[in-house]
């Protein structure tokens, strides 16, 4: 309990020499992996542990509903036509990839913010700094100090939001490789599973 009190304490110390900025910083944190965990549980969802593990007979691995049962239905609705089989997966595929990367390019916009927020907040401090040394003498060092510790510290908030937030989008980008590489063996196998249209004589 002590040390949860303390860590308390800690926090709210910090806040407080963040000045303005650190709610900015926490809303912003709170919207960032709060889109980034949304995508990847959506992500997590459609793709199957263990690629490989998927039978190359047939697609019935692929089976059970979701995501990846509505692209099967959705593409194998017309059992004989190998062209239209591979029209309807690229669609898919281009459909998957340009939402994916409109939703990663936001993230990183997001998490490259926090850097810049913390920035504004070091600017800030500085410019209480000098207004401190231009001061007389009396409450001078009070706002000199305060001026240092909002500079310090919404930099570091800001790069504590940035740097965990990059590494998140790393993780992210192998998850969308994963999933378009989940639907690349989705048409493989289901391209296997239709007969080739007999060649016609004239």
């Amino acid at each position: 309990m002590n040390l949860l009190t303390e860590f308390y304490q800690q926090a709210l110390f910090v806040w407080e020499k963040g000045g303005g900025l650190m709610f900015a910083l926490l809303l912003l944190s709170l919207y960032l992996y709060f889109l980034g965990f949304e995508l990847w549980l959506r992500m997590k969802s459609v793709i199957p542990r263990d690629l490989q593990s998927i039978p190359r007979e047939k697609w019935a691995g692929f089976q059970g509903g979701g995501r990846v049962d509505q692209v099967m239905r959705h593409c194998l609705v017309d059992h004989q036509n190998r062209d239209e089989t591979r029209k309807r997966f690229q669609q898919i595929r281009q459909s998957e990839a340009a939402y994916l990367n409109r939703r990663l390019r936001f993230l990183f916009v997001l998490a490259s913010s926090a850097p810049l927020i913390g920035l504004l907040g070091t600017v800030a401090g500085m410019l209480r700094t000098f207004a401190g040394l231009s001061m007389e003498e009396g409450y001078k060092m009070d706002v000199v100090a305060s001026g240092i510790s909002q500079a310090l510290v919404t930099t570091q908030a800001g790069l504590l939001i940035a740097i965990p937030a990059l590494a998140f989008l790393h993780l992210l980008n192998r998850k969308k490789k994963d999933w378009l590489r989940c639907l690349n063996r989705m048409e493989s196998i289901s391209i296997r599973q239709i007969s080739p249209s007999p060649i016609k004589f004239g």
